[in-house]
């Protein structure tokens, strides 16, 4: 429990940081908290490959002239489904619940 609540306020430390000053680059965010997730080198790669590849299908469905918005929000509602299989299968179920509060944290400071 005591790791969770370090991991969890060091994201959060992380997260303030960057809300200040937007990172210029994402990747560098993710890899500081791959690091903190104790990633092996071979499912960080899997990991930016996965992030390449939601990003590229999220908007090829957003662009799609063809669907209407409700077509459009259940596609994109299945894509985030399967997105999220696949990272459960790279990650650890600690490892896939610091990164949903990492992204969940990333969100807040968007707002």
């Amino acid at each position: 429990m005591k790791k969770i609540v370090l991991v969890f306020s060091l994201i959060l430390m992380t997260t303030v940081m960057f809300a200040q000053d937007k990172p210029k680059n994402m990747k560098v965010l993710r890899d500081s908290i791959f690091t903190v997730m104790k990633l092996s080198p071979v499912n960080r790669q899997k990991m930016h490959d996965l992030i390449a590849e939601n990003g590229k299908g999220q908007k090829a469905i957003k662009d799609d002239p063809a669907l209407f918005y409700d077509q459009r929000q259940e596609k994109l509602e299945a894509w985030k489904k399967d997105i999220t299989t696949k990272e459960k299968a790279i990650l650890t179920p600690e490892q896939f619940q610091i990164w949903r509060d990492f992204g969940k944290s990333l969100n807040k400071t968007k707002s």
